[in-house]
């Protein structure tokens, strides 16, 4: 047995025959049951007047790329405003973009080993220059002989 809530009342209604049989003959003489579906779109058309553009393939394949394109704007959009650093985080599409960056040899890229060499050149000609000025020598253009030493300068 359900138990019984004060807001909950059900109520069946019986029917008789002929009270269903005079339903179904209001039922058929209805104007919506005599109309086709032609004319009942026709009747439709006509309620909404003003300018209609007529459906032609171009029209609609026009009208189905606007709209997808303002559905992926909107799609964009609502990422970019969704798109946090935990989110980003979490997606791992952060691996993706930084995977494409690390692809392209740009040269507003930030390049570690790049960096790197050119700062170990910086410190080898510095230190040229160093034992140079402490030696006496004169670096050759920050270039080094083959024996590792700089090159003495020429007495003049």
């Amino acid at each position: 047995m359900m138990p019984q809530s004060a807001n909950h009342h059900t109520r069946f209604v019986l029917k008789t025959k002929e009270q269903r049989a005079a339903e179904k003959a209001l039922m058929d003489k209805s104007p919506l049951k005599t109309l086709t579906l032609e004319e009942f779109l026709e009747s439709e058309r006509h309620k909404l007047g003003g300018k209609l553009t007529p459906v032609t393939e171009e029209t609609f394949a026009k009208w189905k790329k606007e709209r997808l394109d303002k559905k992926a704007a909107e799609e964009q959009a609502r990422r970019a405003k969704e798109a946090t650093g935990r989110a980003l985080f979490e997606s791992g599409n952060w691996r993706m973009e930084e995977d494409e960056s690390d692809s392209d040899d740009d040269d507003d890229t930030f390049n570690l080993g790049k960096l790197r060499q050119e700062t170990e050149a910086l410190q080898s000609r510095r230190e040229e220059e160093r034992l140079a000025a402490l030696h006496g020598y004169t670096p050759a253009a920050g270039a080094v002989n083959g024996g590792g030493e700089p090159e003495p300068a020429p007495d003049t």
